[in-house]
């Protein structure tokens, strides 16, 4: 296939909760566990044999049902995607697995639990410092979650099969991390708004087919000259959640480059390989707790901000862009911090809140054209 037909069918395969794929899993008498954040380990799911799939709000037009339940002060993303459920468009789970993510998503964690006909619901206490001796805590609650799929679904998960899923996962982060790289060439082979689409299809469609189009499309890249076409800067976006291309394909439509990211729907998703040594399980939560931290995470601004120094100067960006869903409390303080470092260090910093799946794109371009220009773009 080419370029164009492989990222088309990864488009179409990010535009709601459900795609063909899972359907196809689905009929052949397959599972599938849908997860709320980075810190649930995908590979327990794969070993228990679910297709594990990022819950999302894309597909939803407005947050109506949710509001019912959840304050207005609840940030959108999470509103849209509990609006899916109310509206029984995720009703294909066979379960899902929350945790203490914000109070949003442990509100959102409510609300499915009495309001939607899932079997099954798992939730993880996960600790809010990445330390060392905080590690046998996540182990305990990934243990326990195991534990209970076992018992529910009546599936033994193995430590080989555990280390198969490593494997399987390895495969898929390593050529996401090839075509991140792809992105970040001078010219760039990908736009951010295209790494961003391959990155979400990777976490919403089995790894089999993935890797079949992921391999087609590194083929085709490196076989191809990059398409031509203005920059005016390359830049890091950075921020919370963040699963709609659109809104990089505003930001790149005014000569940006978004050459690089901190996204947990992009990098913080495929950027830590896990060990395929040593006990498994333990292995697996090692490498998600110690991952580059979230604002969740207590104290861990100075390794997130040294990412971005890094990321800036691997891929020559000129700036950082700075995302957020209002709302979002821990991403709040992130944006406090970051504007501090501005102050301090002269970093080209763009600050950007807004409203999950409204894109405001007369605003954005006009902010972008004047952050170009403080950098004398």
């Amino acid at each position: 296939m080419k370029k164009d037909e492989i990222l088309a069918e990864f488009g179409e395969v990010i535009k709601g909760p459900d795609n063909r794929y899972l359907q196809e899993w689905k009929k052949s008498g397959g599972r599938v566990m849908g997860y709320f954040c980075t810190y649930v380990p995908k590979e327990l799911f794969t070993a228990a044999g679910f297709v594990p799939v990022r819950i999302r709000g894309a597909g939803s037009e407005d947050s109506g049902a949710a509001d019912t339940y959840l304050s207005n002060r609840v940030c959108s993303f999470v509103r849209h995607a509990t609006s899916l459920a109310l509206a029984e468009r995720y009703d294909f789970l066979d379960g899902a697995v929350f945790l203490n993510t914000c109070d949003h998503v442990r509100r959102a964690n409510d609300v499915w639990r009495a309001k939607t006909g899932l079997g099954f619901f798992g939730f993880l206490s996960v600790p809010h410092n990445a330390r060392e001796s905080l590690l046998p805590w996540y182990l305990e609650e990934v243990s326990n979650l195991k534990s209970q799929m076992e018992e529910h679904f009546g599936v033994k998960v193995s430590d080989d099969s555990l280390r198969e899923a490593i494997l399987l996962h390895n495969q898929v982060r390593q050529r996401l991390i090839t075509l991140n790289e792809l992105r970040g060439e001078q010219p760039p082979r990908l736009t951010g708004e295209e790494m961003l689409s391959i990155a979400l299809a990777s976490q919403l469609m089995p790894a089999a087919p993935f890797l079949e189009r992921a391999d087609e499309l590194i083929a085709e890249l490196k076989n191809h000259p990059p398409e031509a076409r203005p920059i005016r800067a390359r830049v890091v976006v950075i921020g919370g959640e963040l699963d709609e291309p659109e809104f990089l394909r505003v930001i790149e439509s005014q000569g940006a480059a978004v050459v690089a990211d901190n996204v947990c729907f992009s990098a913080r998703s495929f950027s830590q390989m896990i060990p395929a040594e040593g006990p498994p399980l333990e292995t697996i939560c090692r490498g998600y707790f110690f991952n580059i931290p979230c604002a969740r995470m207590i104290g861990g601004f100075p390794k997130r901000y040294e990412q971005i120094q890094t990321l800036m100067a691997q891929y020559q960006a000129k700036g950082v862009i700075f995302q957020r869903i209002k709302f979002c409390d821990p991403w709040g303080g992130e944006a406090h911090k970051m504007l501090h470092r501005k102050k301090t260090t002269g970093l080209h910093l763009l600050v950007l809140d807004r409203e999950y799946g409204v894109i405001s794109t007369g605003q954005i371009k006009t902010r972008v054209q004047a952050f170009l220009e403080t950098m004398g773009k």
